[in-house]
């Protein structure tokens, strides 16, 4: 099983309590979390990357118990294991392309790998602008720059949070395929948290795609 997890609640001192539906889902499946504002998609999300401690409930991302990790541990393996794709792309204009796909390894305390990061722009069709700044980019162009470098490290978990909230109906489109091509060609999880009613009818369709709904 990719994902993991039973009886999995998070309490906030100051406000909700918020519980999940059991779920197994298994490898070579994708997860779609859909709901509205306040249902619970970011905590969850934050859960399923380590950025918030599992309290209640087990949790497993990969095989691997999340919350027998040290925060330390917990570091390396979120390095080691996640590509994230925020919903704002977040690429630095004080870097170049190239610069900015491998920050991950930067990040992780490693020397940047030059020949995976060639090798990413390349797969993405963004090699020709690796030397260009974000502001030069065309908003497909940054979409691809910022998967590239959530997958320049080869990660089997591939986490989306918004990813389409602010971009036209043709942008939506190019970054859903886009997601879904890379996952699938890098053979990895896609965990896609998403309101935006073009993504579900889009998704929901899929047989690779798990949906859960959160109330």
């Amino acid at each position: 099983m990719s994902l993991c997890w039973q009886g999995l609640r998070h309490r906030y001192a100051q406000g909700p309590s918020l519980s999940y539906a059991d779920l197994d889902l298994p490898s070579g499946q994708h997860l779609l979390i859909t709901g509205a504002s306040g249902s619970g998609k970011s905590t969850l999300l934050a859960l399923l990357t380590g950025l918030l401690r599992v309290r209640e409930g087990r949790l497993s991302v990969m095989g691997q118990d999340l919350a027998a990790l040290s925060p330390q541990a917990l570091d390396a393996w979120r390095g080691a294991t996640l590509g994230f794709v925020p919903q704002r792309l977040h690429l630095s204009e004080a870097l170049n392309v190239a610069q900015n796909v491998g920050l991950p390894f930067v990040a992780a305390g490693l020397t940047p790998d030059a020949a995976q990061i060639d090798a990413v722009l390349l797969q993405l069709g963004v090699a020709d602008v690796a030397a260009q700044r974000p502001h030069q980019l065309s908003v497909g162009q940054a979409q691809r720059v910022a998967v590239a470098r959530a997958l320049v490290r080869k990660p089997p978990l591939l986490v989306a949070d918004e990813p389409t909230a602010s971009l036209d109906d043709a942008n939506a489109q190019a970054m859903l395929s886009l997601l879904l091509d890379a996952s699938r060609q890098r053979g990895c999880t896609l965990v896609l948290a998403s309101h935006d009613a073009r993504v579900i009818q889009q998704l929901a369709a899929r047989d690779d795609v798990t949906q859960l709904r959160l109330a």
